[in-house]
């Protein structure tokens, strides 16, 4: 069998690049919101107390995420909360609101690490020319993740880097996909997509033609049936996996 010219890859970024799960979302999801409570106490703009506050907060989420799946479009924290304020009279100005997300994200940031690997695979495909795209679900604004490339420095590698809070539609969605090919200016039958969930991952980069390679996770759900075009389990195996199909 011929294999295919590559012409690009495009990588997830949560567990694939940045590991954003040191932590499990659970903890997180508690240190977050404790920390959004007390700026916004220590300023005596809340006068619910935490009990209340987290049981507002977790329904708000829930409902969100609910409409979420149903329609691919992501949630936008920056609205939500800002619209939460309203509905529960918490007044936050403009230049206290950018603060109050940065206290709020503040658990999620401190806990990151580079998967193993990363700066490794990037370089090789920057070194060989291939174009490497970023498409990424996040709830969070797009700052916070452009910050975190910076910090490990992945930033200098991405060609093209889009997040579902600043595009709209979130992954398994093939807008997103779509306007990453599109703004790589590449076929999808010449480019691979690497990433660790199955549906959002493997089955929505396989819609709009992508080659997809899942970055096997211990502990994941992959009971889909979304079978995926090649598989490692580190991106050390990257580079062997990709030359198994394309010419690079």
């Amino acid at each position: 069998m011929k294999k295919r010219k590559l012409n690009a890859v495009i990588f997830d970024m949560g567990s694939t690049l940045i590991e954003f799960e040191n932590s499990s979302w659970e903890v997180l999801d508690k240190l977050c919101a404790q920390n959004g409570y007390q700026f916004l106490s220590k300023r005596e703009l809340i006068k619910i107390d935490y009990k209340e506050w987290f049981f507002l907060l977790e329904s708000e989420f829930k409902k969100a995420f609910e409409n979420s799946e149903k329609r691919l479009e992501e949630i936008k924290f920056e609205e939500m909360m800002a619209s939460f304020f309203k509905r529960y009279d918490i007044e936050v100005t403009d230049g206290l609101y950018s603060e109050f997300l940065d206290a709020y994200y503040k658990p999620v940031a401190e806990q990151l690490t580079i998967v193993d690997g990363a700066l490794d695979v990037l370089k090789f495909f920057k070194y060989r020319k291939t174009k490497i795209g970023l498409v990424s679900n996040t709830i969070f604004p797009e700052r916070f993740h452009l910050n975190e490339l910076k910090r490990f420095g992945i930033l200098p590698y991405l060609d093209v880097h889009l997040f579902s809070s600043s595009v709209g539609n979130k992954k398994p969605h093939p807008r997103i996909f779509e306007l990453c090919l599109r703004e790589l200016n590449v076929s999808p039958k010449q480019s691979i997509f690497v990433g660790d969930k199955l549906v959002e991952d493997i089955g929505g980069a396989q819609k709009v033609g992508l080659f997809a390679i899942l970055f096997f996770k211990e502990g994941r759900d992959y009971s889909k049936q979304v079978v995926p075009d090649g598989k490692i389990d580190n991106l050390n195996q990257l580079k062997d996996e990709v030359l198994r199909f394309f010419e690079i």
